[in-house]
């Protein structure tokens, strides 16, 4: 009879070892990373906002890149994908995140190195400054490597953050000829007029 009370404790502690071990299902890990990406995208969208182009420009860039140090981050904590090859997916939409953090910071950085004492060398001088954003266009966009695994590309679809997240990339895509650097969040950029 005292095997019993041995054999309850071992049951027990199995139970308990497989209770809450397993980390989230497909969509569940999906819906999280969208969720991480979401406040990075609405940001970019916003663009820049009113007043002088270098100083209007120079916020949002720096706004947008601390967005992306928060979803980076955010992506980090994510945790192991439950799906073959989730795991490289997410490795791939950090590190292309990580290229679209690099030009926000390279091109916040030429921003800020403009003479704000001289509006005409800063007018014709703003789209170089945004030369890193431009080179994004010719890169394929992080999101699009996500939809690209078949079985996170179902999850995707079915995931509410997910379908924000491509409602706000086709409208980054429509609206990108409106501003001295339209940014599609998805990693493509087209430049317009200097300000």
């Amino acid at each position: 009879m005292r095997a019993g009370p041995v054999s309850g404790a071992v049951l027990a502690v199995a139970l308990l070892a497989g209770c809450g071990s397993a980390g989230p299902g497909p969509q569940e890990w999906t819906d999280r990373m969208c969720a991480a990406v979401l406040p990075f995208m609405q940001t970019a969208v916003e663009g820049p906002t009113a007043g002088e182009p270098q100083q209007a420009v120079g916020d949002y860039l720096g706004r947008t890149t601390e967005a992306l140090d928060r979803t980076l981050g955010d992506l980090d904590r994510l945790g192991p994908a439950p799906v073959d090859g989730g795991d490289t997916l997410a490795a791939n939409l950090q590190g292309g995140l990580g290229e679209v953090r690099s030009a926000f910071s390279g091109a916040k950085a030429r921003v800020d190195a403009l003479e704000p004492a001289d509006p005409d060398a800063v007018e014709r001088d703003l789209p170089g400054a945004l030369e890193p954003l431009a080179r994004l266009g010719s890169t394929t966009g992080p999101l699009d490597q996500v939809t690209g695994n078949p079985e996170i590309a179902v999850t995707f679809r079915a995931s509410a953050a997910c379908g924000e997240l491509t409602r706000l990339s086709d409208a980054a895509r429509a609206a990108a000829p409106d501003g001295p650097a339209a940014i599609d969040p998805n990693g493509s950029s087209a430049e317009g007029g200097g300000g």
